[in-house]
């Protein structure tokens, strides 16, 4: 019976590892647009997959926007495409994805995208996976399928429906309005009122509101509340308990 030796095992465990190598190598492509915003109210973002930033900047003029497109086969690349155009008093910025059937999670595309627009223009983004930050805007609306959520200095009211991962607001000039599936729930520095639709699991801290704090349901984890200028109602709170402080208006709890 032949052994085989360390050398021939060695050899084997590199041979079989070599197509796990390859296949995580990542091949790039830039991808960037500039649209004239004069004159525009709104400012529409579809994702895809990827990370996301869309900053407000002050004294500018147009949307600008820039990216990365990353896909583990180089042929992919020419498939993610970027679409950034006026439509009316509209800017459109949409990721375009081939159709293509992903057998055994093989196959990675995505893009990165940074959207630079008018501070305080209105925003409608949806974004379907990945890391988002929005900052800057006025009316926004979200819908968010997965990864972390950053919403920051927004002059008007945001409304916003996230299935999964942490999720942060904070410094809004206006109402908040949440559904959120699961993850940390944190909104801060709210001078309306904030609304928490449904709040399926992960914790719940809501501070600084100057208006009425509204919890409909809440599936589990805890509720920290703390500083609300307003009433604070939570009408249905599966578990995990609900802390309150400062509250200047009436507080009504549901029966234990």
């Amino acid at each position: 019976m032949n052994v085989p030796t360390s050398a021939a095992v060695s050899l084997a465990f590199a041979l079989a590892a070599a197509p796990t190598v390859l296949a995580a190598q990542e091949h790039t492509a830039p991808r960037s647009a500039v649209v004239d915003a004069r004159g525009a109210s709104l400012v529409r973002v579809d994702a895809r997959a990827g990370s996301l930033r869309v900053e407000g900047r002050p004294g500018l003029t147009e949307v600008r926007v820039r990216g990365t497109a990353r896909a583990n086969r180089e042929r992919d690349l020419e498939g993610i495409r970027l679409i950034a155009e006026r439509r009316g008093d509209q800017v459109h910025v949409e990721v375009v994805m081939p159709r293509e059937t992903v057998l055994l999670g093989s196959i990675r595309r995505v893009l990165d995208l940074v959207v630079e627009v008018p501070e305080g223009i209105a925003a409608d983004v949806d974004d379907s996976s990945g890391e988002a930050v929005i900052r800057r805007v006025g009316n926004l609306r979200v819908e968010d399928s997965s990864g972390e959520l950053e919403i920051e200095d927004v002059r008007g009211d945001v409304r916003v429906t996230d299935s999964s991962g942490a999720l942060s607001i904070v410094r809004v000039a206006g109402d908040v309005w949440v559904s959120d599936g699961s993850g940390e729930l944190r909104v801060h520095d709210v001078r309306g009122g904030v609304t928490v639709d449904e709040d399926g699991s992960g914790e719940m801290d809501i501070r600084d509101v100057a208006g009425d704090v509204l919890v409909r349901e809440d599936g589990s984890g805890g509720i920290r509340v703390d500083r609300v200028g307003g009433n604070l109602t939570v009408q249905d709170d599966g578990s995990g308990g609900v802390r309150v402080a400062r509250v200047a208006g009436t507080v009504r709890l549901p029966r234990s």
